[in-house]
């Protein structure tokens, strides 16, 4: 914790424990413990339901599933945020303030309050907020501290999503504007003390607009949709407000048996089907579902948006853990937003892709599929106009995920990396024997792997005595030999009339 960020979390812990609903809103007449409840829950109420009025004409925000209320002192705007969201989240740096929050809301379900005392907006994923809030908080933090919550604001904001937050950008021109400016907090604040009678006081720190403006542009994505000034601070100072919006596609979310999914609509590998209600290659998610068990620990390499990911966390539990390998940005993002409203803590993700040697690989992507490929197994979509190449971190699992005690499931699909990723995986194949569940694609491990798919089947027999075909269908075919695998592909994809092009899924467990 900084020097600043310490004394601030100090001042507003005094203040949260003498007065904390006037520390709030500091009217003179209502010093002492003179607010009435309900007199000050309701000033919430008119301040949320006004600004949410404001951008209801204009379809924001575009979803309601959480909001943020930053610097939520007593609650009282987390409460009113509470009944046009799904979820809320307040956060403080005090926790005497926090303590009052929740004794005042403690009727209220859908409010979580966290202390955060860092200059992070902690455990809020990227891109995942809706709505996110800040009322008379910024103008009492430091400015270069609070610039940077601001530029958290702008990371956590989600597609289709509304920052709105007042802050104060310098003095006024009045008299006393002219006194703020002139004069530091290091000489009003003995002032104030006598003012107010209190040992610790609020300061007042100015934010100036234009450094916020050199930090909106590094988000492409964000756009400022109106700013005002806003008279909230008081006399003497310029207070200004801004709305931000994130203009990105904005996902849809999906509710499944326990847990949410989110995904695209333009997604048309992995999205559009998942948000028209088909299952999502249902005999591998069979497969999953009976040999998972509640603190299982699950490998997902290549977890696209998620949706296996967040059935494994379902199916291993909170004592579980799931570690989703994505080297896909975009995707990360989705996956994040999922576990986070799901509560799945036991997800952690990797931004890389597994491969046995450690550097830099080459992806092909494209704005209408949450899949990649190596340029060389890129098929149609990933090679049409608008695609693009990007650099994702090649790691070697054996060695980035040394921590490891046990591993009972791993799930690859990688558009035939496959052997390049388990080869980096080999000890920790040999050493835990783990249920394995992967994509076998020969026209793309040919490609990506410049491996012979028959070689790679005897490589996976190392470590299996049979390799079990999870068929469309639903059935299941069990082979011993490699070539009895390459034999049923080549059988799928004659009658499927896809000249190499359909995968299989294959199922090996020691236990086969």
């Amino acid at each position: 914790m900084t020097k600043e960020l310490e004394r601030l979390r100090r001042v507003w812990q005094t203040l949260g424990r003498d007065d904390p609903l006037w520390a709030v809103l500091s009217q003179a007449d209502k010093r002492g413990g003179r607010w009435q409840r309900e007199e000050f829950l309701a000033t919430g109420r008119v301040e949320i339901d006004a600004q949410l009025a404001a951008l209801a004409p204009d379809g924001l925000p575009c979803r309601h599933d959480l909001a943020l209320d930053f610097g939520c002192g007593a609650g009282r705007l987390s409460r009113a945020l509470a009944k046009h969201f799904e979820r809320v989240i307040g956060i403080d740096v005090s926790p005497s303030m926090l303590a009052t929050a929740r004794a005042l809301n403690a009727d209220i379900g859908n409010i979580e309050f966290r202390e955060n005392a860092s200059p992070r907006i902690e455990q809020i994923a990227d891109a995942s907020v809706d709505f996110v809030f800040s009322h008379i908080v910024l103008q009492h933090i430091p400015g270069a501290l609070a610039a940077g919550y601001v530029e958290e604001f702008f990371r956590v904001l989600a597609p289709g999503g509304v920052a709105a937050f007042q802050f104060v950008d310098a003095a006024d021109a009045t008299w006393r504007g002219r006194v703020f400016a002139l004069a530091s907090n290091r000489w009003l604040n003995p002032l104030r003390r006598v003012l107010w009678r209190r040992r610790d006081v609020f300061e007042m720190h100015a934010l100036p607009e234009t450094e916020l403006q050199a930090r909106l542009v590094r988000y492409p994505s964000l756009r400022l949709l109106t700013a005002f000034d806003d008279q909230a601070a008081g006399p003497g100072w310029r207070g200004r407000r801004w709305i931000v919006v994130n203009g990105d596609e904005a996902p849809q979310r999906v509710e499944r048996d326990g847990y949410v999914l989110y995904a695209y609509a333009s997604d048309v590998h992995m999205g559009a089907p998942l948000l028209a209600g088909q299952a999502h290659e249902p005999q591998v998610e069979r497969a999953l579902r009976e040999h998972l068990h509640a603190g299982d620990v699950v490998l997902d390499i290549g977890a696209n948006i998620g949706i296996l990911t967040m059935l494994a966390a379902s199916c291993v539990g909170a004592n579980g853990r799931v570690i989703a390998i994505e080297p896909i940005p975009r995707n990360r993002v989705l996956i994040a937003r999922s576990a986070q409203a799901s509560g799945f803590a036991q997800i952690e993700i990797v931004a890389a892709a597994a491969s046995d040697r450690v550097g830099e690989i080459e992806l092909r992507t494209h704005p209408t599929t949450s899949n990649s490929a190596t340029p060389a197994a890129a098929g149609e979509r990933l090679r049409a106009a608008g695609s693009a190449t990007i650099a994702a971190p090649g790691v070697v699992l054996d060695e980035a995920l040394p921590s490891l005690d046990r591993l009972d499931l791993v799930k690859i699909d990688v558009q035939g990396m496959e052997p390049r990723a388990l080869r980096g995986l080999e000890r920790t194949l040999s050493r835990f024997r783990p249920v394995l569940l992967g994509e076998f694609h020969p026209w793309a491990i040919e490609r990506a792997s410049e491996t012979a798919p028959v070689d790679y089947l005897r490589w996976l027999r190392r470590f299996y005595p049979a390799i079990t075909i999870l068929h469309r269908d639903g059935t299941r075919e069990r082979c011993v030999e490699p070539e009895a695998v390459m034999g049923a592909w080549r059988r799928a994809n004659e009658a499927a009339g896809l000249d190499g092009r359909l995968h299989l899924d294959l199922l090996l467990a020691a236990d086969a």
